[in-house]
C-alpha cells in the first residue's frame, strides 16, 4: 500500500519579501519599472491635483501607471480586479510599493488618461528610438476591431430608434390595459407582478431613447448618409468582423518593421478605414517629429496597407506627398498567378447551389468570343464570323469594337439559348469587345498603384505587411485585451494607446 507525506493546512509561515528583489532584470516588470521611473515625464499629471497646501496626499502617477500597464500585461482590465491584485499578488505589491490604491482611484486614473496618454506614448517611443528599435525602413498600417462597452441592440438611426420607442410604448400600453381588467384574481396573480416589472423596464427604456433623440445629433458618415448611433456609447459603431457583427471601435496601429514597435495608435468608432489613411499618415509624421525620430519619416520609409485602405483620395494623398506606399486593391489576388485557382472550389459550390435551385445559367460572356487584333475580326462561340458594326467605341474611357451576328447564322444556331438573353424576342447577337483605353483617358491613382503593386518588388514589399502588423494584434489578444472597458472616443483612444504601450514595453524588455 502506498504511503504519503502528511500535510496540514492549519499552520502559518512568515515569508520576508523584498519588493526590489521581485523585479528581476530582463523581465517585463523590470522594463516597466525603469521606463516609468526614468524615461517618462510625469509633470503633465500634476495638473490633476490641487493639494499643494491642503488636501489628502495623492497617489504618485508612476505607481498608478505601473499598476495599470502591468495589469493589462496580465490581461486584467477591471479596476476592481486591479485593486484586488494589489492586495494579493506579490508582483503588484512590488511595483506599487504596497500602496494598495482603491479601485475607484484606479478607475478615475484610467478614465482621465486621455489628457496625458499622448505624452506617455511619445516618451516611450522616444526611448525605443534611443535603443535603435525603430528601423524606419517599412511601416505597416492595419486595424483591430474590438467590442466596446455597449450593447449593439441599442444601435440604430434616429428613425429606427423612434420605431423602437413606439414598439416599447405599445407593449407598455397593452400591459396597462390588461391590468385595468375587473378580475380581482388576475390582479393578485404573480403574472401581474411580473408584468408590472416589465412595464417599468419598458418605461425606463422609452425615457432613455427619448433623452438620446432629444440631445444627440445624427451620425453622418463620410459619404453623407446617416450611420447607426448607439445610445449607450454614441461614438462606437457596428462593425463586421470574422466573428460576426460587433458594437465596438477600430484600433488602428502603424507599426515599424524592424522590431514591431507601434509608432502611432488611434481608436476610431468607424468600421470603414479607407478615409483614415491620410489622417494616420499625418499623425505618424507628427508623432515621429515629436519623438525626435525624423522630421519627415516617409522620405525613406515604405508604407504597406491592405485593401481596406484603398480609395482614390487616400492613394492620391500618398502619391502627391511622394510616399512610397504599396496599398492593395480588392482584386489584387485575382491578378496574382499564385492565386489563379484560389476560387475554383467557391465557383464550383456556387454552380452546384444554382443547379439545385434551378437557376443554372450557361450563357456565354464576352470572354467566350474570339477577337483577332491583326485582322480586327471576331468569331462567336459557334465559330461563325461576326460583322463589325462599330469601331473605336468609347465607353467610360475604354476603347471597344462592336460586332453583330448575321440573321442567317444566328436564327438556326443551336446555341441561341446560351448566347441570347431573350432568344424568342432577339434575332441576332451584339457584343462589344474592349481592346484598351482611349488616348485621352487619364490613369487614376488606384490604377497607378495597381501598376506599381503588380511588380515583383511591389508584391514582395506588400507580403511583408502581415508579418509586421498582425503579430501586434495577436499579442494583445493573447494577453486577454480583447475588448474596451471605457466609453467615448477619447477614453477608448487612450485605452488603445495603453494596450499598444504594453506591447511596446514588452519589446523593449526583450531587446
Amino acid at each position: 500500500m502506498a504511503r504519503y507525506q502528511s500535510y496540514n493546512l492549519d499552520q502559518g509561515k512568515f515569508i520576508p519579501v523584498s519588493f526590489r528583489d521581485q523585479i528581476l532584470p530582463g523581465s517585463f516588470e523590470s522594463a516597466l519599472h525603469e521606463i516609468v521611473e526614468q524615461h517618462i515625464d510625469r509633470s503633465p499629471f500634476e495638473d490633476r491635483y490641487a493639494n499643494d497646501e491642503t488636501g489628502r496626499l495623492a497617489y504618485d502617477p508612476a505607481v498608478l501607471l505601473k499598476i495599470v500597464l502591468y495589469g493589462y500585461y496580465k490581461g486584467i482590465s477591471s479596476s476592481r480586479n486591479l485593486a484586488e491584485a494589489c492586495e494579493r499578488n506579490v508582483m503588484f505589491m512590488a511595483l506599487s510599493a504596497d500602496t494598495r490604491p482603491h479601485f475607484t482611484t484606479l478607475a478615475d486614473f484610467i478614465s482621465q488618461m486621455h489628457r496625458e496618454v499622448a505624452s506617455v506614448f511619445t516618451d516611450v517611443l522616444m526611448y525605443a528610438s534611443e535603443l535603435k528599435l525603430i528601423g524606419q525602413n517599412s511601416f505597416a498600417i492595419d486595424g483591430c476591431k474590438l467590442p466596446a462597452n455597449a450593447a449593439k441592440q441599442w444601435s440604430g438611426t434616429h428613425q429606427e430608434l423612434r420605431r423602437k420607442q413606439k414598439k416599447l410604448e405599445a407593449a407598455a400600453t397593452k400591459i396597462i390595459e390588461r391590468h385595468r381588467s375587473p378580475k380581482a384574481q388576475e390582479k393578485l396573480s404573480p403574472v401581474t407582478t411580473q408584468e408590472d416589472r416589465k412595464r417599468r423596464t419598458y418605461e425606463r427604456k422609452i425615457e432613455h431613447i427619448k433623452g438620446f433623440l432629444k440631445t444627440a445629433k445624427k451620425n453622418i458618415g463620410p459619404a453623407g448618409a446617416e450611420r447607426k448611433s448607439n445610445i449607450t456609447d454614441p461614438d462606437s459603431a457596428k462593425m463586421a468582423t470574422n466573428h460576426g457583427v460587433i458594437q465596438g471601435y477600430n484600433g488602428i496601429a502603424v507599426v515599424d518593421g524592424k522590431h514591431q514597435i507601434v509608432v502611432t495608435a488611434e481608436a476610431h468608432g468607424e468600421g470603414q478605414e479607407a478615409h483614415l489613411l491620410a489622417p494616420m499618415i499625418a499623425a505618424t509624421k507628427a508623432q515621429c517629429q515629436a519623438a525626435g525620430i525624423s522630421e519627415n519619416v516617409f522620405e525613406k520609409t515604405t508604407l504597406t496597407a491592405d485593401a481596406g485602405y484603398s480609395s482614390q483620395s487616400g492613394v492620391r494623398y500618398t502619391q502627391e506627398n511622394h510616399i512610397d506606399a504599396y496599398i492593395a486593391d480588392r482584386n489584387h489576388r485575382q491578378r496574382d498567378p499564385a492565386f489563379a485557382n484560389a476560387d475554383r472550389y467557391k465557383e464550383r459550390s456556387r454552380q452546384e447551389k444554382r443547379r439545385r435551385a434551378g437557376r443554372i445559367h450557361d450563357r456565354f460572356t464576352a470572354k467566350d468570343f474570339d477577337y483577332d487584333e491583326t485582322s480586327r475580326t471576331g468569331h462567336c462561340p459557334a465559330g461563325h464570323k461576326l460583322s463589325r458594326n462599330g469601331n473605336n467605341i468609347d465607353v467610360h474611357g475604354y476603347l471597344g469594337v462592336k460586332f453583330r451576328g448575321a440573321k442567317s447564322v444566328c436564327r438556326p444556331c443551336t446555341l441561341r439559348s446560351r448566347c441570347l438573353t431573350t432568344p424568342k424576342a432577339t434575332d441576332t447577337k451584339q457584343v462589344t469587345i474592349f481592346i484598351g483605353k482611349t488616348a485621352d483617358k487619364n490613369e487614376t491613382p488606384i490604377e497607378k498603384m495597381k501598376r506599381k503593386f503588380d511588380t515583383p518588388l511591389g508584391r514582395y514589399t506588400y507580403n511583408q505587411r502581415i508579418a509586421i502588423v498582425e503579430p501586434v494584434f495577436a499579442n494583445l489578444k493573447n494577453k486577454g485585451l480583447r475588448r474596451f472597458t471605457l466609453r467615448g472616443q477619447r477614453k477608448v483612444d487612450a485605452q488603445w494607446k495603453l494596450f499598444t504601450l504594453v506591447h511596446k514595453i514588452e519589446k523593449i524588455a526583450h531587446c
